[in-house]
């Protein structure tokens, strides 16, 4: 080989070929995912590329994210904080900074137009006190009236569960909707009948061997076009005032079906509560799926594709999560509604035997939905222009002397959820960046319900930082 191709094919080496680092002679670390110190407390490792590579948390930089990124700096403790001016930090607790030695801020004196109250500077202003409202929160019923749900009493356990609750006193405001399944095909469905294969039976297979017949001519009682399923029995609408509605149309209803259509009925329901949802993007929405089986008839009715619209459902703009309500399961129909729990976003079915309490646990099942809008509040509406969500403040009040300056505490922001105080408590925005609701930390939520206190919304004046 002469001395051209020796120079060239060195420098290809050097140059071209990747080089998998194995070890660190500078600081006798082992450049390799299996140390696991390699990245430190603020990195990850990976080297799925075949390179070692640290892929560093929020704030931090350099190759073994021991560094503050830009925009970022250290706070005296090792951690990357964002990178404030002192100004800016004590502003936003209404004060002057007294001293900045670096990650060591010192603030001072209350600004002007600020007082100080227990440890704080509040802002003297005249901030609009509006009551608090909660978020919406609406529920979707999709009830199973196949034949098997007569067995046990398993239908009136039930639907007498979905009567109290509707009828409650205490479930006033909600918004409440119900579609069956199975429906009935509308008058005129051509449903065919001979066959030699599914791809002969359209929608309403499978086509049964050995009889050369369509599922759905033998199950004339059950719809399997997705379809059929878009227009509710009881569009959702809020509580008292639906809830003859909702009585009538299950008192008019039977549980006398012939098939257990899950995919169909949620393929049709999706396009109803995913364009509620999206008409009503303040609301919390919620699919409430209540069945005792594995889907049964129609050719495409299958449990993986029923959790996949569950999953669509949970990941939507804004999202729908599905709870599922089973009654009296095999094993293999209990690993049917998990699956669809799971892909809905709220982890495994409630399911109870159909000899024990199915409707005391119908109700606890639909107050856990409940549930999940307390302490949620509006952010209010100005009759003009948008609100500033940096002049809102949260304080609870005695619901029998609301005015009493003495009664009323304000609620410090604690800017993330992780802030909140397991103590003193505090609130927060769902989004920090583009809010569109007020949440209250576990610890004011339980003090609210324990001693029975209204929250008011005040705007107008700074928000206070915890």
């Amino acid at each position: 080989m002469n001395l051209a191709k020796k120079i060239y094919l060195s420098f290809f080496v050097l140059v071209f070929l990747p080089v998998f680092a194995t070890c660190d002679s500078t600081s006798g670390k082992t450049i390799s995912c299996d140390n696991p110190d390699y990245c430190g407390p603020h990195g990850t490792c990976d080297d799925s590329t075949g390179y070692v590579v640290c892929i560093c948390d929020e704030g931090y930089a350099g190759k073994e994210c021991d560094q503050c990124d830009q925009g970022y700096r250290d706070n005296g403790a090792g951690e990357c904080v964002e990178d404030i001016s002192c100004e800016e930090y004590c502003a936003a607790r209404g004060r002057y900074c007294e001293s900045d030695q670096g990650a060591d801020m010192s603030c001072g004196d209350c600004l002007p137009g600020w007082f100080e109250e227990d440890g704080r500077c509040i802002e003297s202003c005249e901030a609009a006190h509006i009551p608090g409202e909660l978020v919406p929160l609406d529920i979707y019923i999709l009830l199973d009236r196949s034949a098997s749900m007569r067995d046990n009493s398993k239908w009136s356990n039930t639907v007498n569960a979905i009567k109290t609750f509707v009828n409650s006193s205490e479930t006033t405001g909600i918004g409440v909707g119900l579609q069956f399944f199975p429906v009935e095909p509308p008058p005129g469905t051509e449903i065919p009948s001979a066959c030699n294969n599914d791809a002969d039976c359209g929608l309403y297979g499978p086509c049964v061997p050995g009889f050369n017949q369509c599922g759905g001519s033998m199950a004339t009682d059950t719809s399997c076009d997705p379809a059929d399923y878009v227009e509710p029995a009881v569009p959702i609408d809020q509580l008292p005032g639906v809830a003859s509605a909702i009585t009538g149309a299950i008192d008019g209803s039977g549980a006398d079906g012939s098939a257990t259509p899950i995919q169909p009925a949620m393929e049709g329901i999706y396009e109803y509560i995913s364009a509620y949802a999206e008409e009503n993007p303040m609301h919390l929405v919620y699919l409430l799926l209540a069945a005792d089986g594995m889907p049964t008839g129609c050719t495409y009715n299958s449990t993986d594709e029923a959790a996949g619209i569950a999953g669509d459902l949970a990941n939507g703009e804004p999202p729908v999560p599905t709870y599922v309500f089973g009654v009296e399961n095999s094993e293999n129909d209990l690993d049917n509604l998990n699956q669809i729990a799971s892909s809905g976003g709220t982890g495994s079915a409630i399911l109870v035997d159909s000899s024990g309490s199915v409707t005391q646990t119908f109700i606890e099942t639909l107050n856990e939905i409940r549930s999940m809008a307390q302490c949620k509040y509006q952010i209010p509406e100005p009759e003009h222009g948008t609100v500033d969500p940096n002049l809102i403040n949260v304080s609870v009040v005695d619901p029998d002397d609301p005015e009493n300056p003495e009664t009323s505490e304000t609620i410090y922001h604690t800017i993330t959820e992780e802030g909140c105080n397991p103590v003193t408590g505090g609130w927060y925005y769902d989004d920090p960046d583009d809010p569109t609701m007020i949440i209250l930390c576990p610890a004011t939520c339980d003090y609210i319900n324990e001693q029975n206190r209204d929250v008011v919304i005040l705007v107008g004046c700074t928000t206070i930082v915890d």
